[in-house]
């Protein structure tokens, strides 16, 4: 039996109206949050933990050094949009993630968001931790 979820994670969440721009869709920044938000659902629902006690209570950042989102289809307050979210590679120190988002079968975004593990208190980049690696497996 596999003790483990697995590597992709679905997150949901309904669009507000305070997400929106000018435009009346979701504004560009928001976008990130969303896969931003789903990447932190997926550390909590994989690797049991969530970025807030990994640094606090582990003196580990994953801070993200590169984040890559196209624009599929435009997005309002109507829709609950769903963002997968799946490893796409796991390096020494980082993890990249792909991620899209849905409402139904529509597109609305998907990119690469890749994160690196560091010391928090120093900043400097540290293997991910065994305990996490070996959910990764």
């Amino acid at each position: 039996m596999d003790t483990n979820p697995p590597l992709t994670h679905t997150h949901t969440r309904r669009v507000r109206f305070a997400d929106t721009d000018a435009a009346g869709i979701a504004w560009t920044g928001r976008i990130v949050e969303f896969a931003l938000d789903a990447i932190d659902a997926w550390f909590r629902a994989r690797l049991d933990t969530d970025w807030y006690e990994l640094n606090i209570d582990q003196d580990v950042g994953t801070p993200f050094v590169r984040v890559a989102v196209e624009f599929r289809s435009p997005l309002t307050p109507r829709d609950t949009l769903a963002t997968e979210v799946r490893v796409a590679k796991i390096g020494r120190s980082s993890l990249t993630f792909a991620v899209a988002g849905r409402v139904g079968e529509r597109l609305i975004y998907e990119g690469e968001l890749t994160c690196v593990f560091v010391t928090r208190s120093t900043g400097r980049s540290i293997p991910i931790p065994e305990v996490y690696r070996a959910k990764l497996a």
